[in-house]
């Protein structure tokens, strides 16, 4: 496997790599709900909002990135970690769902904004 030094990994090798993380730091000790793991993803989104109403600072963990950024990975991190505790490809998943959104017609038929 891969490490999460190399700045050149496929969406499938960060997920295994971050999972790899997650469970070495004890995250997947005890089983985990999913609808935990569900509300933990929408946690990140909503430090994303509080950077952003805070004027989008610089992050204090991850220089040279602003906080949104930092929390927008954080999301990443955990959808990515959750798919792969459940064996879920992700990536293939993605590229399908773009595939489809690419055929699909201006504002999905004229749904509002």
């Amino acid at each position: 496997m891969q490490t999460l030094m190399d700045e050149h990994l496929t969406m499938a090798q960060m997920q295994a790599a971050i999972h790899k993380t997650a469970r070495e730091k004890g995250w997947w000790d005890e089983p985990r709900e999913t609808g935990t793991c569900f509300m933990l993803m929408v946690t990140e989104l909503a430090e994303a909002m509080e950077g952003y109403r805070e004027g989008n600072p610089h992050s204090d963990k991850i220089a040279p990135f602003s906080q949104i950024e930092e929390e927008l990975a954080d999301v990443i991190i955990r959808i990515l970690d959750y798919a792969e505790h459940n064996s879920f490809e992700i990536e293939k998943a993605l590229m399908a769902k773009m595939r489809h959104n690419e055929g699909r017609s201006y504002r999905h038929g004229g749904k509002a904004a």
